[in-house]
């Protein structure tokens, strides 16, 4: 009754080291089956085991299935737990009764049981394969009782009891016939180098019918956990087991913004565009200024202020016109072509009327500023007859003539300007003639493109008649 206790609580604990199995997400095997004892074939040293394995020595008592005590099936457990590709660690347990031809002995209780190492040679080329071949070493307890057995075999009167230390090695296949379910066959040498006898030395066979299981899906989403990346969140096959919650392409466990689509090559996240202008701040040469996507996101440049951006600045470093694509005015001759009209325009001695004979003079003066559209200031001269601050102010009311005169004639007033220079600018001497003195008398036209220049005459230097009305 002991013993038979004992056999069970050494199966129990065998099985209960499955409930461990159920917990994790490594691959378990557990197996059940039968097994059979040969002590005839049994040899007393390494080179005995090994001549009687493959050819030699007693190699007709190993195969003789007579030496064989088969036990009935569910008399071996075997539970095995994957460490990697190549190792796994086993636990397993044997019992029934047994007898040893080799001495004699009837049949006595025989337990064994222990961890072993084994290693898988399909983990050289697919551990997944059918076709599961290992090698074995284990340590185990051995209960099988010669206390009563005296100089059985090799005359030495020792008692080597009940309770031995023992060592098991040998080779093991494993055939899948699916994926969670097989065959497998193990042979052992078993023996027992702590006692002082190798009576207890024995081969043993087994086969066994295998189940694999361990393999979990916590988050079941259909994919292992030892395969599954993020096992404790439900993912897609194509990231491992991993979710992809911003659809970018990227898991979220390699996301740095799991919730914000952006590119691998910023982690997952969108590129900032800090100024707002559309162009995102890797590409943007002006990242805190506003600009187009054609500036490379920088604003487009003025360089000489004249409001027309260098893009479209046909002159981009000179102050220019819109008409002109932000090039000063052309130069022209249009001033030239005034100021030879105006020569034509007669005063009288001391006079600042203008004679009617110059009236058609006018008239081709005003067309000629009307077409050019520009800015003139027109000066007023003298000769040098009479007091020059007489003449100052006569040249002054000649020229206000003249833009009265074109003004009548539709010229806009607010492109005219007139001053007077008096004698300043005469080249006649004061005893010359009157014809002679005549050519100092006239006003000169000048175009002024410049704004700046335009702006420095003063009103006090102008004098403009007021605009006659129209028709």
């Amino acid at each position: 009754m002991k013993n038979l206790k004992l056999g069970i609580s050494a199966l129990a604990l065998t099985v209960a080291s499955t409930v461990f199995a159920q917990t994790t997400s490594n691959p378990w095997l557990i197996g059940v089956g039968a097994h059979g004892v040969n002590h005839a074939a049994a040899g007393g040293n390494a080179g005995d085991v090994f001549s009687t394995a493959f050819g030699g020595g007693d190699q007709g008592e190993l195969y003789n299935m007579n030496n064989f005590t088969i036990t009935p099936p569910l008399s071996k457990l075997t539970v095995a737990r994957n460490l990697n590709k190549y190792l796994v660690l086993d636990w397993q347990t044997s019992v029934g009764n047994v007898d040893n031809k080799r001495i004699g002995m009837g049949k006595e209780f025989f337990l064994m049981t222990g961890l072993g190492l084994q290693f898988k040679f399909n983990g050289l080329w697919n551990e997944d394969s059918w076709f599961d071949p290992y090698l074995r070493a284990g340590a185990n307890y051995l209960r099988h009782d010669y206390s009563g057995q005296m100089n059985a075999v090799n005359g030495d009167g020792d008692n080597i009891g009940a309770d031995h230390f023992a060592v098991s090695t040998g080779l093991g296949s494993n055939f899948w016939l699916t994926k969670n379910f097989g065959l497998g066959v193990q042979g052992d040498y078993v023996s027992t180098p702590t006692d002082n006898s190798t009576v207890a030395n024995f081969w043993q066979a087994s086969a066994s019918l295998l189940f694999r299981f361990g393999n979990t899906d916590r988050d079941k989403d259909g994919i292992l956990d030892k395969d599954d990346r993020c096992p404790d969140t439900p993912g897609l096959a194509e990231f491992q087991g991993c979710p992809d919650t911003d659809g970018d392409g990227i898991p979220d466990i390699d996301d740095q913004c799991p919730d914000v689509a952006g590119p691998v090559e910023n982690n997952g996240c969108p590129w900032p565009d800090t100024d707002g202008d559309g162009v995102v701040d890797k590409d943007d040469a002006c990242p805190d200024v506003a600009g187009p996507a054609e500036n490379n996101g920088c604003p487009w440049p003025d360089t000489d202020g004249d409001g027309i951006l260098d893009k479209d600045d046909a002159c981009p470093t000179v102050f220019g016109l819109a008409q002109y694509n932000g090039c000063p005015k052309p130069k022209s001759v249009t001033a030239t072509e005034v100021e030879g009209e105006l020569k034509n325009i007669y005063f009288d001695f001391d006079r600042a009327t203008i004679k009617a004979e110059s009236s058609a003079r006018l008239d081709a003066a005003a067309n000629i500023i009307k077409a050019d559209g520009g800015n003139y200031l027109l000066e007023g001269q003298t000769d040098k007859k009479g007091a020059e601050s007489y003449n100052l102010n006569l040249s002054q009311r000649r020229a206000a003539s003249v833009v009265s005169a074109l003004d009548s004639r539709g010229v806009d007033a607010n492109s005219l300007k007139s001053i007077g220079v008096g004698e300043a600018k005469a080249v006649v001497p004061e005893n010359a003639s009157n014809d002679e003195r005549q050519q100092d008398r006239k006003v000169v036209v000048k175009a002024i493109e410049d704004a700046t220049e335009w702006a420095t005459y003063k009103k006090s230097d102008v004098v403009t008649p007021a605009k006659k009305k129209r028709k």
